[in-house]
């Protein structure tokens, strides 16, 4: 008779990352944050507590109260940060990451691996001059303003152990074996930083925005009044926001594919590594500016569950673009589709943008185009949506006319037919739900080694998603 193998432990079945040096680690499999943590995170609290006394006491301060406010607060942050470290501990499961954190009350967190929605490596500048990294987890099923559930961050790793220790979860959540590293990547796109310039000097709200700052200054000039100069403050974010965060957020941006997924770089200072996991991309867009049109330029957007972050090609040219969408969404011709546009009676209500809107679906993806200035295309794959609204409005009943609303996870991404003929709508959202139904039952994993798995035969009109076409 032959005996059975006995089952590995959680610890024998999660093999991490390489071990740190002797007595940098315990033995049982949990992983402390970077030593330079306590020195990153102190030196936050010294600052806050720097600039509200400055605010506060600034007429008052002297030579012998900075040094007794140092004196004291050096060690206290020293302290914060230290125990901050030394109480914060990770470790990875078969199934979960398991994050332990507090001095006084202990929290433990178990971040579900089937959740991730898409894992990042990010380098802000401080973290960039001392050569560490930070992991951030998006996760599927939470809410977008909930910060604490939504995603997990470990700050601060080495930028090896970062890149390690996110090989490894996107491996395990994908359902292959851990530990052989970080997958090769095939570029599919790169953004030179003279093409996002230029883009950013060809689109209106730079512009719109400096004109408002220009309005709103002048008058705080010629009375010099301070509270006039505090009304310009907001105009002066939105130009730092269309210039120069917008420049530095796309800086030498790269789209890359790897078996793990769609990886995104990008950051001039803030250096950020982002990947989504094949299949977690809820919907694409691709969107075009008015002077990019000569230019044959669009951007190119995204919605990933769990994950704010929505860019995906900040300035590209259309074919491009338009590749790495059928990358994404392998098979889906975005071009040569056949898109009817709405009844004419539509125009009584957009009599130029009726022209322009287009919508129809494939037996893979639903898409609306629309648009006379900033033209776009919109995708969903019929497996992402979520539900499916038919909306009339008064003027709409009139005409006999209806919007049709695909609903997906949050991003910026919407998909709206609008205008449609009210029976064509109702039609169209009938369809619409049959076929995402037969696309989520297409796309249900089946565990071939089960002693229960059966072969299914596929359901009438539902499409093999492994057969090649």
């Amino acid at each position: 008779m032959t005996r059975a193998e006995p089952e590995p432990s959680v610890e024998d079945a999660a093999p991490s990352l390489q071990p740190p040096p002797a007595g940098a680690e315990p033995d049982d499999g949990y992983h402390h944050l970077h030593p330079l943590t306590p020195l990153l995170r102190g030196w936050l609290l010294v600052v806050a507590v720097a600039v509200s006394i400055l605010k506060n006491f600034a007429e008052e301060l002297t030579v012998r109260s900075v040094t007794l406010t140092l004196s004291a607060l050096l060690p206290a942050a020293s302290a914060y940060g230290y125990c901050a470290w030394r109480f914060t501990r990770y470790r990875v499961e078969a199934e979960d990451l398991r994050l332990e954190t507090g001095l006084l009350i202990k929290r433990v967190r178990h971040v579900r691996l089937d959740r991730i929605q898409s894992v990042d490596v990010a380098q802000p500048l401080i973290a960039r001059v001392t050569g560490l990294a930070v992991l951030r987890l998006d996760l599927a099923g939470t809410h977008d303003g909930d910060a604490e559930e939504s995603g997990t961050r470990l700050s601060y790793l080495s930028l090896e152990r970062a890149r390690l220790l996110r090989a490894e979860l996107l491996a395990r959540a994908a359902g292959v074996a851990p530990g052989a590293g970080e997958a090769p990547e095939r570029p599919l796109a790169y953004v030179p930083p003279l093409r996002l310039a230029a883009a950013i000097t060809l689109s209106p709200a730079p512009w719109l925005a400096l004109g408002a700052a220009f309005i709103l200054v002048t008058p705080a000039l010629l009375t010099g009044t301070f509270a006039g100069f505090i009304a310009v403050a907001p105009a002066l974010v939105g130009v730092w926001r269309t210039t120069f965060d917008r420049f530095a957020t796309g800086f030498r941006f790269t789209v890359s594919e790897s078996p793990d997924g769609l990886r995104i770089r990008g950051g001039l200072l803030d250096r950020a590594h982002h990947t989504v996991p094949h299949g977690r991309v809820q919907a694409v867009s691709l969107r075009g500016s008015p002077l990019w049109r000569w230019l044959g330029w669009v951007e190119l957007q995204i919605n990933v569950a769990g994950d704010a972050r929505s860019m995906l090609l900040p300035v590209a040219p259309r074919g491009q673009a338009v590749n790495v969408i059928e990358r994404l969404l392998p098979a889906v011709d975005v071009d040569g589709m056949a898109l009817p546009r709405p009844p004419g009676r539509a125009r009584l209500i957009a009599p130029v943008r009726w022209r322009r809107m287009r919508c129809g679906a494939d037996d893979r993806v639903f898409v609306v185009r629309g648009g006379v200035l900033w033209q776009r295309t919109d995708i969903i794959p019929h497996g992402k949506v979520q539900s499916i609204r038919v909306v009339q409005h008064p003027a709409h009943r009139l005409l006999r006319l209806a919007d049709v609303h695909l609903d997906c996870a949050g991003g910026p991404v919407r998909i709206h037919a609008r205008l449609l003929d009210v029976r064509q709508a109702h039609a169209i959202a009938a369809a619409q739900a049959e076929r995402s139904r037969l696309s989520r039952v297409a796309a249900v994993p089946i565990v071939t080694g089960s002693p229960a798995w059966t072969p299914l035969r596929p359901l009438s009109g539902a499409r093999d998603p492994d057969a090649v076409h």
